[in-house]
């Protein structure tokens, strides 16, 4: 499953033809890892040849990021003495000014203890980490494990639920890298049609790129579900509907299926209006289970402002700052940035 970055996790714009389009593959020179700090374990300011490496990027709102941790405890000391593993925090914030993120996610490190024994770090507000390896590689979605070989070379990228068989072929000298290369590159051919049409806004035909794709791999369903129910919100709103509430019954309502689904209505600017009354009414109902408080109003503000509702967009937005202003969990930039927002809608208010 595909969650926002806060509001959204915008689809990765590409803006070079099929033919000479290049990106981060297996078989390349893997980046530098440079965070903005590194909060468990000792820094690794390179990776050193004959040595194997795992990094693994995880945000806090991710639950499959956090859920799968005590796995890659686990893994590091299965590994221990044959590869480090590293996980690195990205996109904690859509607000390239925040430095209010690190003190959030060592807190939540601090408080996982012993189920996150393997190196921690947190990447940069302006995504310095995220850019050279995820935006670089054609990734939009959390989590993912790029697995560096003895070379300095990407050995893998895919979903960590892979990671244990992949890692002892790589340790064992075993890994076929070439074919993996190959296959992802399939991979990434099927995905970058599909990004062109979403900025271009063709949502029947990323619709029909996403059928095409999951007909051929239906495992990779998850993996294309934001996606899918943002082009359907665009084009059938009964079915996009039904099958966002079939998703909420299958996660048992839960908050971050939630809040990736009222994303949507808050970052998509050319909805129906029918469309963003659903919206609304699907983010009242998150409201009702007072979790993300602030997050969940401050994306009401969107709907209202995008329904035309200007006084209504002003008032969400206040309750969201006054929200966040009472919970101490909210990052202060963050705080600062809803703020911002509110003399934004206030200034849009006031014009008429």
């Amino acid at each position: 499953m595909r969650y926002p970055i806060l509001f959204a996790l915008a689809a990765l714009a590409v803006s070079v033809s099929a033919q000479t389009r290049t990106y981060l593959n297996i078989g390349d020179m893997a980046p530098a890892v440079e965070p903005a700090k590194w909060l468990k374990g000792e820094a690794i300011p390179k990776f050193e040849k004959g040595k194997i490496y795992v990094v693994e990027f995880w945000a806090t709102w991710c639950t499959p990021c956090k859920e799968n941790i005590p796995h890659l405890t686990e893994l590091a000391k299965k590994f221990k003495g044959k590869a480090s593993i590293l996980g690195v925090d990205v996109w904690e914030s859509n607000d390239p000014e925040a430095t209010s993120t690190i003190p959030k996610v060592a807190a939540f490190v601090k408080s996982m203890g012993s189920k996150m024994e393997y190196h921690v770090a947190v990447d940069t507000g302006t995504n310095r980490v995220a850019n050279a390896w995820l935006k670089k590689a054609d990734e939009g979605g959390l989590p993912v494990t790029f697995v560096v070989g003895k070379d300095g070379k990407l050995a893998w990228i895919g979903h960590p639920s892979k990671l244990e068989d992949v890692l002892s072929q790589v340790v064992a000298d075993k890994f076929d890298v070439e074919s993996a290369r190959k296959q992802r590159a399939v991979e990434v051919e099927q995905t970058r049609p599909l990004h062109e049409a979403m900025a271009a806004r063709q949502y029947q035909k990323v619709l029909d790129l996403i059928d095409a794709i999951t007909a051929k791999h239906p495992e990779q369903a998850s993996r294309y579900a934001y996606d899918r129910l943002t082009a359907l919100f665009h084009v059938d709103l009964p079915k996009a509907s039904e099958e966002g509430e079939k998703i909420l019954e299958e996660m048992k309502d839960d908050i971050g299926i939630y809040q990736m689904l009222s994303s949507i209505f808050a970052s998509q600017k050319d909805l129906s209006p029918e469309a963003y009354r659903y919206g609304r009414r699907l983010i009242d109902k998150a409201i009702e289970k007072n979790e993300r408080l602030y997050m969940f109003l401050a994306m009401a503000a969107e709907v209202e402002s995008s329904l035309g509702d200007k006084q209504g967009a002003v008032k969400s937005q206040e309750a969201a700052v006054k929200a966040a202003e009472g919970d101490s969990h909210a990052p202060k930039e963050f705080v600062e940035f809803l703020r911002k927002n509110l003399e934004r809608f206030k200034k849009a208010a006031a014009a008429g």
